[in-house]
């Protein structure tokens, strides 16, 4: 009616509240079919160019290849079903059927068996019901003076450019983690992990723990802690106990993961240009763990990953 007094199309739709696009189409689609033309939008929904049956084969393909862009799955779509798509398209497919872009995991390509390692729990639950024990999980980390990249969010046209370290430069970390308040003992320093080390670190945590009759500390089968050296100086030093893990069982190590939650807190996203305030903050960081203590609590629980074949 606005449009037939001879009101201009900008003031029919300040009135009526469409785009000026959409009354244009209307007062055409009035001019050429009339009226009844109006009563319905017509909206149908946009159609797939794939069958439900090829977007499934589509889906299997993803979680069965891991392919690492949609540009993979796209070239998978267009020689499977000769069907072209857009990259975008393929991400918003993926999306609806729920798959997401993963970070995927990495485990041990030959665990022991489920038997030893449920056997390994087992015997940790038991010791952790003993007074007078300690249990820690102690392991060595190799931190490199360098920058590691996070995915970020950023302008394609300018991406984001990060500087790097060297990298030859790297503190090695004896370190044994306290699962009952969260607390980490370490040896930290320039120098290579070694029986001489070792046997250092064993008495540090000796003195933190001088009223426990025996403290075990789970370790894997790296070669400095079987030396000669150090066993004589286990023979001497009864109180302290080396429990050793299945070999490739990483997963039955707690500190695993708080050493990923270091490289998360330390170099992953970080930048440091001169060592030395990449050394400061490392032992910031391990000296004062409690400062994390919520994300400690909900990371470092006694759940166990076992590991199938």
């Amino acid at each position: 009616m606005l449009a037939a007094t001879d009101s201009c199309i900008e003031q029919v739709s300040s009135v009526i509240g469409c785009c000026i696009r959409t009354i244009t189409n209307w007062v055409g689609l009035y001019n050429t079919q009339g009226i009844e033309s109006l009563n319905s939008f017509n909206y149908k929904s946009k159609k797939s160019y794939l069958t439900f049956n090829q977007i499934n084969q589509v889906i299997i393909y993803v979680n069965f290849d891991f392919p690492e862009n949609t540009k993979e799955i796209r070239e998978y779509i267009k020689d499977m079903f000769n069907v072209t798509y857009s990259e975008e398209a393929v991400r918003q497919l993926l999306v609806r059927r729920g798959l997401r872009l993963l970070q995927p995991k990495t485990v041990p390509g030959s665990p022991p068996p489920i038997s030893e390692q449920k056997q390994f729990v087992r015997q940790y639950h038991e010791l952790r019901n003993e007074t007078g024990t300690k249990i820690l999980f102690g392991d060595a980390m190799h931190l490199h003076h360098q920058y590691l990249p996070n995915r970020c969010w950023g302008d394609p046209g300018c991406p984001p450019v990060f500087e790097t370290n060297s990298g030859r430069k790297r503190l090695n970390i004896l370190g044994a983690y306290d699962i009952e308040n969260h607390s980490l003992i370490h040896l930290t320093g320039e120098e290579n992990c070694n029986a001489d080390r070792v046997i250092e670190f064993f008495e540090k945590i000796s003195q933190c723990y001088r009223e426990y009759s025996e403290i075990y500390i789970t370790v894997d089968n790296a070669r400095y802690f079987h030396a000669r050296k150090v066993s004589e100086w286990l023979e001497n030093n009864p109180k302290i106990r080396l429990w050793f893990l299945p070999a490739y069982a990483p997963n039955l190590n707690l500190i695993e993961r708080f050493w990923r939650f270091a490289k998360k807190n330390l170099v992953r996203g970080k930048y440091y240009k001169e060592y030395k305030t990449f050394r400061a903050k490392v032992f910031q960081f391990l000296n004062n763990t409690t400062d994390h203590i919520d994300e400690l609590k909900s990371l470092m629980v006694e759940k166990f990953e076992m590991i199938y074949a």
